[in-house]
């Protein structure tokens, strides 16, 4: 459980186990509209996910959560591809990610 998409903040790999349930939401404004230009966004997003052996072991108090916001750049407005820089935290800590492409 972790990475740049699901569940940031976390490292890649930070929590493994057999199984895995995880859910997130992301809110993006694309483009925010600003009298200069059509090529800025923004990003807030929360998740919360758990890992587990068997049905029998997942427990509400193993859940983590993390949640975090971002801002958006139109790299390319022909192909609408943007480039993102969020910040994650989580009870652990944080982490910045630099990114091209969305999430998801």
């Amino acid at each position: 459980m972790g990475g740049e998409s699901m569940m940031r903040g976390y490292y890649f790999g930070r929590y493994r186990d057999n199984h895995q349930v995880a859910t997130q939401v992301e809110m993006r404004f694309l483009p925010i509209p600003l009298k200069f230009t059509n090529r800025l966004g923004a990003a807030v997003f929360a998740g919360t996910a758990t890992v587990f052996k068997d049905l029998n072991n997942v427990t509400m108090p193993n859940l983590k959560f993390s949640g975090g916001a971002g801002v958006r750049f139109l790299l390319f407005p022909k192909k609408d591809i943007w480039t993102r820089a969020d910040y994650a935290f989580t009870r652990e800590g944080g982490g910045f990610y630099l990114f091209i492409g969305e999430s998801f």
